[in-house]
């Protein structure tokens, strides 16, 4: 990586006509330098060009982009003599020279503002390694409707896109972006246009001083920001789709440990779902409370509901994952973890899915979060768009590769929230295995990660899985030791060792763990043992994280600053101010 010699840029990318232009122009007037030659748009020439003819160079352009090997073999030879001091002294139209002549001329914030940067972002940031990046996000139907409108005009860039091929550049940009950040591990902001005009005083006034203040200037206009164009919303006639209520055998697993309070839900949301055709296998690992007493009682109520009680505690919930597989006689198996609950359509969606697919191992539903009495507490799109930044890709349904998902995006983050919300073809389950029972916090992220290895997934963006949270909830656990990060440095063995992934993504996502290992630290219970393995785990992350102590710092920091709120009985109240002044950074729960 070249050693910048100037002050980092800001760079603002996103997808053309997602609102950058916008960002640029504020920032500009709030004293970030956007160029001395830039076009209507804001963006400096001289990095359009560059970025333009990189595309060109790997045989693309800005609506027909190249595929990624071969934009990979570009950033490596396109024009490896040009080095920050040439790019600043361009950004300034001034000749190339000595740093202090350059600072002379100026030696304030300065940004470059392309979409383009969206795909060429590696090699700028090879230039400009401390870059922050804002990345601005929108919604792709007003994306791609501004792009269709925008398409005939002379002062714009050119393209031949119809809605369809509009949709898929829109989502190939972010995913190109979104992969990009990851990898590079690059200090940056998402931001969604839809609040920086939003009509919500101050949420718009929010997300504005977010934006200046993560750019390092002094605040310019935060209110009056207003969409160009209100987008025509089209009245789609809703179509009603049929499921069906018969089929092949669905085995539906019900596992449980003590959940009294929640087993009768569960059990009712399985048994009134439309499709029909289902054996429902209730085992129960010799809870303490009231959860047998209650089992029987509902068992009664239908005969398709058997029981198995075992006499001893297995110690995981993977083991009764391997007995319930063992005892299933259905073609697909549903793992209904006896504290969640689901939508009475879910199951029929997920086996008109499967039966139309024969390559997929795995139809599953988007996720809702919801506590103890079943209030709603978020939904998980918020998670998937605090991992990856962009969350575009959860709000419609999809089919891909099981190796594409595990390798671009699995590999980051478990992105099959909760067993619940999923249907498994069974003879792939055979093929793979259950997780091993050694494994407590992870062995289902490492079990689809396996399973996907042999098929499509299928996604569907409308909730239809309701993920209760709650004191007993294993996630809600997960912080209280160590292990889990073991676990997951063990995962990534097993991800190199059979090559799920490329290099470059599992070290970006190693040094991702580092940063949630350091932002967990410090909530564990403390004992010498703790203290040990911290030590050592410390030592691990340290070469995969740069700036890691100073990160621990920061985390003591706010873990004492909260340790007395908590104290003072503030910490709703805090946590709730919290997510108002920050609507996009922090959860009100």
């Amino acid at each position: 990586m070249l050693k910048s010699k100037v002050q980092p840029p800001v760079l603002i990318l996103g997808m053309h006509r997602s609102g950058t232009t916008m960002v640029a122009e504020a920032l500009n007037s709030a004293g970030v330098y956007a160029g001395a030659i830039c076009d209507h748009n804001r963006e400096a020439l001289y990095a359009v060009d560059l970025s333009e003819r990189m595309l060109e160079a790997a045989g693309g352009n800005w609506w027909q982009p190249p595929v990624s090997d071969t934009l990979e073999r570009t950033y490596a030879n396109f024009q490896p003599e040009l080095d920050s001091t040439h790019l600043y002294a361009a950004h300034l139209k001034i000749r190339s020279g000595k740093t202090w002549r350059q600072k002379m001329h100026y030696n304030g914030p300065w940004l470059i503002k392309d979409p383009r940067l969206c795909l060429t972002l590696p090699w700028w940031l090879k230039r400009f390694p401390d870059a922050k990046v804002i990345w601005v996000l929108r919604d792709e139907q007003a994306v791609a409707s501004s792009l269709l409108r925008r398409q005939g005009k002379t002062d714009e860039a050119q393209s031949s896109l119809n809605e369809e091929s509009a949709l898929n550049l829109h989502r190939f940009y972010n995913q190109h972006t979104s992969a990009n950040l990851k990898v590079l591990g690059v200090d940056f902001r998402a931001v969604h246009y839809e609040d920086l005009v939003s009509t919500d005083t101050e949420i718009q006034r929010k997300t504005w001083f977010g934006l200046y203040q993560f750019a390092g200037v002094k605040p310019g206009k935060m209110n009056g920001f207003e969409a160009r164009n209100k987008i025509e919303k089209r009245n789609i006639e809703e179509r009603t789709t049929v499921f069906p209520i018969d089929g092949p055998l669905v085995s539906v697993i019900v596992p449980n440990y003590n959940h009294a309070s929640f087993i009768e839900q569960r059990i009712h949301s399985i048994i009134n779902q439309t499709y029909q055709n289902i054996e429902v296998l209730i085992m129960d690992d010799c809870s303490t409370d009231e959860s047998r007493y209650i089992i029987k009682r509902v068992a009664k109520q239908d005969e398709r509901i058997s029981l198995m009680f075992n006499d001893t505690n297995s110690g995981s919930p993977f083991a009764q994952w391997e007995k319930g597989a063992n005892w299933a006689q259905g073609k697909y198996l549903w793992i209904a973890e006896s504290d969640d609950y689901a939508a009475e359509d879910m199951l029929a969606l997920h086996v008109q899915a499967l039966e139309s697919n024969d390559r997929a191992v795995i139809a599953y539903s988007h996720s809702h979060m919801v506590d103890e009495s079943g209030k709603f507490l978020r939904d998980f799109k918020e998670d998937y768009g605090f991992i990856f930044g962009d969350a575009s890709r959860w709000t419609r349904d999809f089919t891909c590769s099981g190796q594409e998902e595990v390798a671009q995006k699995m590999v980051f983050s478990n992105t099959i929230p909760n067993a619940s919300g999923i249907l498994m073809r069974k003879s792939a389950f055979d093929q793979v295995g259950a997780p091993a029972t050694t494994w407590r916090l992870n062995g289902d992220w490492l079990f689809y990660a396996r399973l996907l290895q042999l098929g499509d997934l299928m996604f569907f963006a409308t909730a239809r899985n309701y993920f209760r949270f709650h004191t007993q909830t294993q996630r809600s656990r997960s912080i209280a030791g160590y292990e889990a990060f073991d676990e997951i440095l063990a995962m990534y063995q097993i991800f190199e060792a059979e090559q799920w992934a490329a290099e470059s993504y599992i070290t970006a996502a190693r040094s991702q763990v580092a940063m949630w290992w350091a932002g967990n630290v410090f909530s564990m219970r403390w004992s010498l043992d703790v203290i040990k393995n911290n030590m050592r785990l410390y030592r691990i992350f340290r070469g995969y994280r740069s700036g890691l102590a100073i990160y621990l710092f920061k985390s003591a920091l706010i873990k004492s600053v909260g340790g007395m709120i908590k104290a003072l009985g503030l910490k709703k109240p805090a946590k709730r101010i919290a997510a108002k002044l920050f609507p996009k950074t922090f959860f009100p729960h």
